[in-house]
């Protein structure tokens, strides 16, 4: 029996190599996160979370499911969770993301933005990276917008453990997702890939480009 407030972790390995669906009685949907629950014995749960990226299920005592009660795992501890109360349209604006960006001692100048970010993401904690990465998303995303400004910044539920939206531009016209942005923004800020924040522009306008000559290519305004 586990202690309330106590979890356990599984894998997808250890949580198929011990336990069966068909087998558990069903419990109920977490109206706070989408999470399955199954029993497992009187007092406790297999919680599976109800997103693809999630790499963990949980042993969860009923009460602490019954009562919100779910840790916060390495792959929900997100820029996205932790800086949440900006991921809406009411806090994902300019004057929020210079405000985060000052907090940092972060001067932002339009015309050398790429370039003095380059040299001051490497004083940075990885803490400090992962603030500094909503206000590069925004800054570099509204730099594409300027290719597309038809498009619109979209807020997207991932029901990790721990709830949170991530934020990304697209132009639902044409389905055209711009969400390469946050992957490599990722990659850089919290994997230390070697590419640079001109490169990650550029790769991301390259598919933009691309994909406007197809637009055209079938008959539509180029451009639009």
């Amino acid at each position: 029996m586990m202690a309330q407030n106590s979890f356990k972790v599984l894998t997808k390995e250890e949580e198929q190599a011990n336990y069966n669906l068909r087998d558990l009685k069903f419990h109920k949907m977490s109206s706070y996160n989408e999470s399955i629950a199954h029993f497992i014995d009187e007092t406790n749960l297999l919680v599976q979370p109800n997103i693809p990226a999630a790499k963990h299920s949980l042993i969860l005592s009923i009460s602490d499911f019954d009562n919100n009660k779910f840790p916060l795992l390495p792959e929900n501890d997100t820029p996205y969770y932790r800086y949440r109360e900006f991921m809406n349209k009411e806090g994902f604006t300019k004057e929020n993301m210079l405000k985060m960006l000052n907090e940092l001692n972060f001067n932002y100048q339009p015309e050398t933005f790429y370039t003095d970010a380059e040299k001051f993401v490497k004083t940075l904690s990885l803490d400090d990276k992962m603030k500094f990465f909503i206000p590069t998303l925004y800054f570099i995303g509204e730099d594409l917008h300027k290719l597309c400004p038809n498009a619109e910044w979209q807020f997207n539920t991932l029901n990790y453990f721990q709830p949170f939206s991530d934020v990304g531009l697209y132009y639902e016209k044409r389905n055209f997702s711009f969400y390469d942005l946050n992957l490599l923004l990722e990659e850089k800020l919290l994997n230390n890939k070697n590419i640079t924040f001109k490169h990650i522009y550029q790769k991301v306008e390259k598919k933009l480009m691309k994909d406007k000559e197809l637009w055209w290519d079938f008959g539509n305004i180029k451009g639009d």
